[in-house]
């Protein structure tokens, strides 16, 4: 069964434009997160999920200069294309990611997998960690028949579709290190506000050649507690609802 990260990356964004390839201490974020993805044990690919229009063609450059796989699908239906994704390189077991969450935790992709997998879950997630550090793993067969059973494709947010109990059998492992117990800790990228902080962060712990763990993030804020400010005003964007196939006799 092969198992791999499917990053979900557009350059559409409209409070923060193209912020994937914005750069962080002389590098484009998404070139971060690939750095820290490539940590993780478990999956034996990482597979750029973006789509076909030419807004995104850096990100399909960005793939093949860190010779990692590259999908470009469907721009609006995001489950179907990271299910197009899946099929495309022979995926099994996706674990997914957004290209705007730079410090996405490798420790946990491995706990994750090995959680998912054991408990033979068609759908995964992690509770604990802070926003912006933690993936989903879900199963191939699961993903395409929620794409059978949806009724919409705007599907930028997905999970839902994953948690109807009558559906899916699903996971959730929960953070047992409290050191890195930090739901309340804002670590993605959405807004200026946000990337000011990702800035301040990488300026403080990036190394060249050299990837920071979430323990020294966690650490940072300690030392720093006025880094909370900087995105504190920050609203968490809600996802559309999902909508479901009605059953037909």
């Amino acid at each position: 069964m092969k198992t791999a990260i499917l990053i979900t990356a557009r350059l559409k964004s409209t409070r923060l434009p193209k912020k994937a390839i914005k750069s962080i201490e002389g590098k484009p974020m998404i070139r971060h997160q690939i750095d820290r993805l490539r940590l993780a044990a478990r999956p034996e690919q990482i597979i750029m999920c973006t789509s076909p229009v030419e807004e995104d063609d850096p990100l399909e450059r960005i793939a093949k200069e860190e010779a990692i796989g590259c999908y470009r699908g469907d721009p609006e239906d995001v489950l179907l294309r990271l299910t197009n994704a899946a099929k495309e390189f022979n995926v099994d077991t996706v674990v997914n990611c957004t290209a705007d969450n730079p410090l996405t935790d490798p420790v946990y992709i491995d706990r994750l997998v090995d959680f998912h997998h054991e408990g033979g879950y068609d759908y995964s997630k992690v509770e604990g960690l802070p926003i912006g550090t933690f993936s989903y793993a879900v199963s191939r067969p699961a993903m395409e028949e929620a794409c059978q059973m949806k009724a919409k494709r705007d599907t930028e947010v997905w999970g839902g579709y994953f948690t109807k109990p009558d559906r899916f059998t699903v996971g959730t492992l929960a953070v047992d290190d409290e050191y890195l117990r930090h739901p309340e800790l804002r670590l993605t990228v959405d807004t200026p506000d946000d990337f000011d902080l990702m800035k301040e962060i990488f300026k403080a712990l990036y190394e060249e050649n050299s990837v920071f763990p979430l323990k020294d993030v966690v650490d940072l804020f300690s030392r720093k507690p006025n880094l909370r400010k900087i995105n504190a005003g920050v609203q968490q964007k809600e996802g559309a609802p999902i909508r479901i196939r009605e059953k037909r006799e």
